[in-house]
């Protein structure tokens, strides 16, 4: 089994197949997509591993795949924990293992079930968190003042606007908040057939009063808000794992700011290498540089490709 890496992402040699994961290479058989993030999306006329959820998401985004549903014996799909649909690829080969984790969390919330680390002989892992000071708060306590903060606003009658990544982030956040009555941004509404189809229902929308706005991160100033501020108060939150650094929200100029990340904190990304049990690691994606550095002052052998 040989790993070759592609600009940001890799391809996979083995005795049967070549794989390209999470990119688009010449010399592919086919490839494999993790999960229906911008950011990974590609062009291709090959086949493609992936799920369904990711598959029917992708569409939505524009990208028509030509789904492979004959998959190598070899080859096994695990739920990564970081959004609806998303996959790690897990590869056997002889005596040989290779797990790709893709963007993954290792917390199960709201309806997602973080990844269960499979041991393996090579570990290509992503370090979006990487850094030692990437340590999230507890999930529930920051939905706990995420509540807080609602009912706070709901007491004044404010119309509280809670923002996020309007794929995967978004859709969580609004299974926290279903019990209160809410509208969508056209770019969070535009998903919720395909998600219903799947089983996911989240929201109580109501187009007269409602408590809450879900919308993507958009600048409080935006003058998609304007229409709202006429009739009522408005205040801002915004979710996502860069609110450990307390300036991230003002960035959009939100009233506060919840920790809440579908990614694994340097501390996760420590203990899946750990459980992985891994000979070879391969780190790429964010605080790739300083995380090789750590896990070698560890002993363990992360390899630069």
């Amino acid at each position: 089994m040989q790993i070759i890496k592609c600009k940001d992402f890799f391809k996979i040699k083995t005795k049967n197949y070549t794989i390209s994961l999470d990119c688009e290479t010449p010399d592919a058989d086919f490839n494999f997509l993790s999960h229906s993030h911008s950011d990974h999306l590609f062009k291709t006329k090959k086949q493609a591993i992936m799920s369904e959820e990711t598959y029917e998401l992708a569409k939505i985004r524009g990208y028509d795949y030509n789904l492979m549903t004959d998959i190598p014996s070899n080859i096994s799909l695990i739920n990564s924990g970081h959004m609806i649909g998303s996959k790690s690829l897990f590869i056997k080969e002889d005596k040989e293992s290779l797990l790709f984790t893709g963007d993954f969390s290792i917390n199960s919330r709201a309806f997602i079930s973080g990844l269960k680390v499979k041991e393996c002989n090579n570990l290509i892992i992503e370090s979006t968190f990487g850094k030692p000071e990437f340590i999230f708060p507890d999930a529930a306590t920051e939905v706990k003042k995420a509540k807080d903060f609602i009912n706070d606003n709901l007491k004044k009658d404010y119309l509280t606007v809670l923002m996020g990544y309007p794929l995967g982030k978004m859709q969580e956040i609004m299974h926290y908040f279903k019990d209160n009555s809410s509208i969508l941004h056209p770019e969070i509404e535009k998903y919720e057939k395909t998600l219903n189809k799947f089983g996911l229902c989240n929201g109580n929308n109501c187009k007269l009063n409602p408590d809450l706005l879900f919308c993507p991160s958009l600048n409080s100033k935006n003058e998609y808000f304007n229409r709202f501020k006429k009739t009522r108060g408005l205040k801002f939150a915004v979710f996502s794992g860069w609110n450990i650094n307390p300036f991230y929200r003002k960035r959009f100029g939100a009233d506060e700011g919840f920790t809440l990340s579908d990614h694994a904190d340097f501390k996760e990304l420590l203990s899946t290498v750990k459980k992985s049990k891994a000979e070879n690691v391969y780190v790429h994606h964010g605080y790739s540089k300083e995380f090789k550095k750590f896990l070698r002052i560890e002993g363990i052998n992360a390899i630069d490709l």
